[in-house]
Order: C-alpha cells, then sequence, then structure tokens
C-alpha cells in the first residue's frame, strides 16, 4: 500500500495542450495522485479550476470513463448544451463511447476543488471536440480527416 499524504504531490500548472486555433489559457492545478502511487489502470487527481476559466474544450471520450466528485466551491458542468450547477458532495459520471460532450466551468470568483478519476486506454482512446475540426488520438491531435495538427514547441 502506498500512502499519498496531502500536500506530499507536487501540483502541475497546466497550459493549455490543444494546437491552435484551439488552445485555451493556462487555467488548471493538478495534484496526479495515482501517479504518485504508481497506478497504471487509471488516474485520478485533485484538480483545481480557477476562477472564470473552463476545464477543456467541449469533448467526449471513445474508450475512457470519466467520474468527478466535487469537495470545493461551485462548477457549472455543461453538456449537450445544457448547464447545470454542482458543489461540494456533488458527482459526474460519464460513460466512455457516450457521444455527448461535456466541460466544465468555473463561473464563480473562488477556485473549485473536485477529485477526478478516469480509466487509461491511452492505446485507443479518442478524444472528439463536437463542433470543432479536432480530435486527440493515441499518435496526437488531428483533424477529423486525420491529418495532423503541428506539435507544439515544449522546448521553451
Amino acid at each position: 500500500m502506498t500512502v499519498i499524504r496531502k500536500g506530499s504531490v507536487e501540483t502541475v500548472r497546466h497550459e493549455s495542450r490543444y494546437p491552435a486555433p484551439h488552445t485555451l489559457p493556462g487555467h488548471l492545478e493538478w495534484e496526479p495522485l495515482s501517479d504518485a502511487g504508481g497506478l497504471t489502470q487509471f488516474g485520478a487527481a485533485h484538480e483545481t479550476l480557477l476562477p472564470g476559466t473552463q476545464s477543456s474544450l467541449m469533448h467526449w471520450e471513445s474508450d475512457e470513463d470519466e467520474f468527478l466528485y466535487m469537495l470545493e466551491g461551485r462548477l457549472t458542468v455543461i453538456e449537450d448544451g445544457a448547464q447545470t450547477e454542482i458543489g461540494p458532495g456533488d458527482a459526474c459520471a460519464w460513460k466512455a463511447g457516450v457521444a455527448v460532450g461535456h466541460c466544465l466551468r468555473n463561473d464563480s470568483d473562488a477556485p473549485a476543488r473536485y477529485l477526478i478519476v478516469g480509466s487509461r486506454r491511452r492505446e485507443t482512446n479518442v478524444a472528439t471536440y463536437p463542433g470543432l475540426d479536432l480530435l486527440a488520438t493515441p499518435e496526437g491531435f488531428t483533424r477529423l480527416d486525420g491529418t495532423p495538427y503541428p506539435k507544439k514547441d515544449t522546448s521553451s
């Protein structure tokens, strides 16, 4: 057993991985808890979504379930055009392969914190971004026709 103590996992500050023109500003911080525990079959992270920001582009996953448990603050879950506010103690579950896009938005003036868990099927999973010419495939970001987007320069 691995015990992961509060504050023992380094916080990662997320910069958008999306290719231009689909980039989002830096908006998300997380602690990769499952990585710290050496887990390989699912990912779990303590995430913080900053005020006035969005977690991701609207998307759905082909092969990865996603689960969120709200710890602190308020979020607006946007799913298939509907908006639902959630708070501490609320949970959301997104089943793999259900073609309904979702994302999270923090409309409040305070950080929102939650636990996010998802299966790891990186070798087969494709994330689809409804309304955008964008897919996230095991090989990287592509257009809907399969043409790859240029890789982001991460050297600086």
